[in-house]
């Protein structure tokens, strides 16, 4: 399976503080308001109509959202305005080379919209991260907790959700990636880091192994820099389920714990590679 993401930069982007699960900072994904044509129009001024509604740019579709609900198509425009700078509207277009029952090739571009006349301040386009065949991607979302870098330094955060088609071996992966505007331009400072993963192997009546990872992004003071570490604290439960001599279905958990962190060098943090997504 192809996942990868190669950034792109072609306007150009800092941060703080949540990892799966984050309702006040995911709630209302998709606050395009009917403005998201206008938004892509302005965008991309050489798109055309297609004749099933989408928009065509340079080879690639443009699914514009049917209603505000963010879940519904997640290769659809989702918006968001910004609650630490409200006067920014954050805007994530899918970018659709290839769209079929087995796999999907596109790319995602980023941008930063001005909320009142839709100008488009900053871009980046994030190579191949709609690409997907067997794990599928399930849901993109702004998560746009408050990312606190620096006084006067805020990032937000861009989640994409993946989900696997095997009842057998269940999958499920969200990843997070932070992005900051700096000098007027989007950068992104932190690349890829799984906040949630869940996997398991069973015989789907009972036995079987499962495990699951949660992993929560707080900022705290750095020792060594006036930008903050992140602490990434994870949990991991796994379960073993086994068929008893009264045939009911038994389950042992163990749950264990860790925390990593995280150190600004100057242009972004460092995800260590076990805690990234798979490519």
């Amino acid at each position: 399976m192809k996942r990868f993401l190669n950034v792109r930069i072609l306007f150009f982007a800092p941060i703080v503080l949540m990892g799966l699960g984050a309702p006040a900072a995911l709630a209302g994904q998709n606050e395009c308001g009917g403005r998201a044509a206008e938004i892509i129009r302005r965008a991309y001024p050489s798109a055309t109509d297609a004749d099933d509604g989408t928009l065509l740019f340079e080879g690639a579709t443009v699914t514009l959202p049917k209603d505000d609900n963010a879940d519904s198509d997640p290769h659809a425009v989702i918006c968001r305005v910004w609650p630490v700078q409200p006067q920014l509207t954050l805007v994530a277009v899918p970018l659709m080379t290839e769209q079929s029952d087995s796999e999907n090739e596109g790319d995602i571009e980023l941008l930063v919209a001005d909320s009142t006349n839709l100008k488009i301040k900053q871009r980046l386009r994030l190579d191949g991260l709609m690409s997907d065949d067997a794990v599928r991607v399930r849901s993109v979302a702004f998560d746009t907790a408050r990312y606190q870098l620096a006084p006067g330094r805020t990032a937000f955060g861009l989640r994409v959700s993946l989900e696997g088609s095997s009842r057998a071996n269940p999958f499920g992966e969200t990843t997070l990636w932070l992005f900051s505007i700096e000098s007027d331009a989007l950068k992104p400072v932190l690349d890829n880091i799984v906040v949630g993963e869940s996997h398991g192997e069973w015989d789907t009546a009972c036995a079987g192994e499962f495990s699951e990872t949660t992993r929560t992004l707080s900022m705290v003071a750095s020792a060594k820099s006036a930008v903050a570490d992140i602490v990434v604290t994870e949990k991991t439960t796994t379960s073993v389920n086994t068929v008893g001599t009264d045939n009911d279905c038994n389950s042992e958990d163990k749950t264990t714990a860790a925390k990593h962190q995280l150190r600004y060098d100057g242009s972004g943090y460092s995800v260590p590679k076990d805690l990234k997504r798979i490519e």
